[in-house]
């Protein structure tokens, strides 16, 4: 069995562990980022969506990454009222195999080695400063560890954390690539209702050229086997008739609180195995390439020249994501228990009254201010998401 030695292991290769490993490499510390899959990015559990400045801010300018502009979303309420938010902030469609795939390549070419195909079947610490990560024919020694190895994570309980999540803080989802001359290419569509995705919503997110994103969510209290596939099939049935549906596929997205600790000593967690997610929306884009890039940087920088590590430092991670997404995430998480108690009516009173509000005055700032007004801490909460 080959052994290797490394300062630092990433546990997969989604955008938190590749960011963190190339981050790490940048700053000149052996690292080594590791993924089960063949290749990286594959299959795409996601809508590919995420906001132009929050792109730009963690990831930079990437044309080659991004498919679409949208400057424009709608939100279509149980009953079909239909309201259309045209003072939305610009959103970009991103091609998730390119930028996953791409955020490894960087990593290899800053100097960490990527192994692919290669599960890990093991975490465990070994000595004071030391950890060793397992696979079939394998063996990765390290000082620290990142786990970022996605919604399905295991590994991190080998080291004490309890990752399972309740059913009310996971959504089980529904995704495909819908080809159809009915989508509009300028426009994300968000639908709600019990008849379209209990406890979720459905979306469409348009790629370009009459090609989208369409998937859905149920919250894990209201599924069961099959059911996300069996609603999405309905959903595409009755707004795109005779589309081309490929690559349909199911996977969990956690909608919850983000993982407490972060830090265990010598490991840390990042992204989706940390429940980094806006537990109102469930995207987690942006908040992966934050804290995977955070986690590199204090993991490298917790070495001294002597190649010794200080896991006192490392706390510095959890430190700074609290500060940050941490506390909008949290804040998140208050709105989606309140709109879980909600029902169609509700929903549908406010898409009224809002539908009568010119479409360029709308913005998610003033549906959220409609939606919890009388509600002065949850209204405080919704005002400083977008801050």
């Amino acid at each position: 069995m080959t052994k290797s030695r490394y300062d630092i292991v990433v546990l997969g290769a989604g955008p938190a562990g590749s960011s963190a490993a190339l981050q790490a490499a940048k700053l000149k510390r052996s690292v080594c980022l590791i993924d089960r899959s063949a290749r990286v990015g594959v299959p795409v559990r996601c809508g590919e969506g995420i906001g132009c400045q929050s792109f730009i801010r963690h990831a930079g300018n990437r044309p080659e990454w991004t498919l679409n502009l949208i400057r424009q979303s709608a939100l279509v309420s149980p009953s079909g009222t239909r309201v259309t938010i045209g003072d939305a902030d610009e959103s970009y469609i991103l091609d998730r195999e390119a930028m996953d795939g791409g955020l490894a390549a960087e990593a290899a070419l800053a100097g960490a080695d990527l192994f692919l195909s290669t599960p890990v079947v093991e975490v465990r610490r070994i000595a004071e400063r030391a950890y060793e990560c397992r696979s079939p024919d394998r063996v990765f020694t390290a000082s620290c560890v990142i786990i970022a190895d996605g919604v399905e994570s295991r590994l991190a309980r080998f080291l004490g954390w309890y990752t399972a999540l309740s059913l009310s803080d996971v959504e089980s989802c529904a995704f495909c690539r819908v080809t159809s001359p009915l989508i509009d290419n300028n426009t994300c569509v968000f639908y709600t209702g019990q008849n379209v995705a209990p406890g979720g919503y459905a979306w469409i997110f348009p790629r370009g050229k009459g090609d989208a994103n369409v998937g859905l969510g149920i919250i894990g209290t209201h599924s069961g086997p099959g059911k996300a596939r069996q609603y999405l099939e309905r959903f595409i049935d009755r707004e795109f008739p005779a589309a081309h549906v490929r690559g349909l596929h199911c996977g969990g997205v956690p909608v919850g609180k983000w993982v407490r600790p972060l830090v265990r000593d010598g490991a840390m967690l990042a992204g989706d195995a940390a429940r980094q997610v806006n537990s109102m929306s469930g995207a987690g884009i942006h908040y992966s390439l934050y804290a995977g890039k955070l986690a590199g940087t204090v993991a490298a920088a917790a070495f001294s020249a002597d190649g010794s590590i200080d896991y006192r430092a490392l706390s510095r991670y959890e430190t700074e994501w609290k500060k940050t997404y941490g506390k909008q995430q949290d804040r998140s998480y208050s709105l989606k228990e309140f709109v879980m108690k909600t029902d169609d009516a509700f929903l549908d009173r406010i898409a009224a009254a809002l539908a009568k509000e010119p479409p360029a005055r709308l913005n998610y700032l003033r549906i959220f201010m409609r939606t919890f007004a009388g509600r002065p801490l949850l209204l405080y909460k919704a005002m400083k998401l977008f801050r």
